[in-house]
């Protein structure tokens, strides 16, 4: 996925249709299955706030464009002012979304139409694949201090832990928990709405302190 940065408050993304396949998902999914495309795309957003772009906490506006080779994704903040309302939001938005509709096919998806868009809210979750439940132990130890909600699921061959770091308020914790996960574990594509959908689950809840209780 291509991430280009347009302005502090808004960034574009690129998804080739094979890295949306390597995700999980075919294209005719992405094309009439809403709920699946709703899927993928908290995915993406869970993934941008990984990057070190701008602080994706609060209200955001998302809009969708669909090319020949894969989908493009308009993501933009709201700025929030001491009354709790957002500054300039939708004239800037509007004015990156005309944009790229001119080279662009139109959205394709009803929950983002260009008249009525979508307010979402960020996705907190990081999803996160390996093959030994060995490796999730040095995880824990360094990561279970800072009570961050885990959860532990297998899909095929692999372990997928899943941590949701909603209830974190500062985001350079959450960044210094990301960069220590990171370390050992190898993030996933895969959404964690597919892992619970097929996947079996292990722990529910409380993984980091289940491992080290019986594994450590």
């Amino acid at each position: 996925m291509d991430i280009e940065r347009v302005n502090e408050n808004t960034i574009k993304l690129f998804i080739t249709y094979r890295d949306i396949e390597d995700r999980g998902y075919s294209r005719e999914e992405i094309w009439y299955n809403r709920n699946k495309g709703e899927e993928l795309f908290w995915d993406m957003i869970g993934e941008i706030n990984t990057e070190d772009y701008f602080d994706l906490d609060g209200p955001i506006w998302i809009h969708v464009n669909a090319s020949e080779h894969g989908l493009e994704v308009i993501v933009t903040r709201a700025n929030i002012n001491s009354d709790g309302e957002s500054n300039g939001l939708l004239s800037g938005f509007d004015e990156h979304r005309d944009a790229a509709h001119k080279n662009l096919d139109d959205s394709i998806f009803d929950a983002f139409d260009d008249d009525d868009i979508n307010q979402l809210g960020l996705n907190n979750i990081s999803l996160y694949k390996f093959k030994d439940i060995d490796e999730i132990i040095p995880v824990a130890k360094r990561v279970v201090s800072h009570g961050v909600h885990s959860s532990l699921y297998k899909y095929e061959k692999y372990y997928f832990l899943a941590v949701d770091f909603s209830n974190l308020e500062e985001n350079q914790e959450r960044q210094d928990i990301r960069a220590i996960i990171n370390e050992y574990l190898a993030g996933s594509k895969m959404t964690i709405y597919r892992i619970q959908e097929y996947g079996e689950t292990i722990m529910e809840q409380d993984c980091f302190e289940t491992v080290l209780q019986y594994f450590a």
